[in-house]
């Protein structure tokens, strides 16, 4: 979805803004045109449908910064935003109100949007992200020769991001729940790492309180930060192996879902990327392509190329 604000009067606009908002973190890099320097910053979540006071204030803190390191002012900045849960129009919306008057231009697109412009400089491509969730994005030219898209997932921690790393979380909380009903304890590596994780005394010991307790504050972020415990002991615990051989197969159905009939390049993007490709089947893996660039190049390229059309002078 595509938002723009644009002031009415003629300002010399020499800076683009492009930003990759995830779940677990944000990335944001502001450009001098003429010049091609540029100043970049990190910060946290900007997933707008999972905490959205906390993307604003992420992203404004993100914003200051590079003001602060360019010493440039906003009215000369075109932004881009590439931003997960984009897809909720009303969340973008509220977003626009907030950043209506802050820049010469704004667009805000689904970082998956971003994410598929960057990997293959703009061109046709299907792309699959897995980070804190995943979302497949399949650019594809029509008969008219334009560039169309197509949003595969994205749908959101509670009905969706099989494949991305709060769902490896989301699992292996539920085997720790699984062994703890049954034995009274945790019983697998696994649920043991998880249960010394999120008890506050560290202890493998865990009581039913001590879950419901971090349940009840547990947000898509702090699911995902339990994926690294179970692609730790995924050559040793069984029932990693069964969370895995599921994340595996979640992951490919969204590749083809993705690619759908055509046969264009895929490029698989995000934290889990590296992990997870080596796992796919022989005939996934002949699909895969290298990214030409990542989300925050896309929504820089995305930020240039609109910059260009609407001619401002630069």
């Amino acid at each position: 979805m595509v938002i723009e604000s644009a002031r009415k009067d003629k300002i010399n606009v020499d800076y683009i803004l492009g930003v990759d908002g995830g779940g677990s973190k944000t990335l944001a890099r502001l450009v001098k045109v003429t010049t091609q320097e540029q100043w970049q910053a990190m910060s946290g979540p900007s997933s707008l449908t999972n905490d959205f006071s906390g993307a604003v204030k992420v992203l404004n803190t993100l914003i200051d910064n590079l003001i602060a390191q360019s010493g440039c002012q906003l009215q000369e900045v075109f932004a881009v935003f590439g931003l997960a849960g984009a897809g909720n129009s009303d969340a973008v919306a509220k977003l626009q109100q907030t950043f209506i008057h802050r820049f010469s231009f704004l667009e805000i697109y689904c970082d998956a949007y971003t994410s598929a412009y960057g990997a293959n400089n703009g061109s046709e491509v299907a792309v699959v992200a897995l980070g804190t969730g995943s979302v497949g994005m399949r650019l594809q030219l029509n008969e008219a020769g334009e560039l169309t898209q197509h949003l595969v997932g994205g749908w959101g921690f509670l009905i969706g991001d099989e494949g991305g790393g709060a769902k490896l979380g989301y699992h292996g909380i539920q085997a720790l729940i699984t062994e703890f009903e049954r034995f009274g304890y945790a019983r697998s590596q696994l649920t043991q790492a998880i249960a010394a994780f999120i008890n506050i005394n560290g202890s493998t010991d865990i009581t039913r309180q001590d879950i419901a307790a971090w349940l009840a504050r547990a947000k898509p972020l702090d699911f995902s930060e339990l994926s690294p415990l179970v692609t730790q002991y995924q050559s040793s615990c069984p029932v990693v192996k069964k969370i895995i051989a599921n994340h595996i197969a979640s992951v490919e159905a969204l590749i083809a879902a993705t690619l759908a009939d055509s046969t264009l390049p895929v490029v698989l993007l995000g934290g889990l990327a590296p992990f997870t490709e080596k796992l796919l089947s022989a005939s996934t893996r002949s699909l895969l392509n290298n990214a030409k660039g990542d989300a925050l190049d896309g929504a820089c390229l995305l930020a240039g190329i609109a910059l260009k059309k609407r001619k401002f002078t630069i």
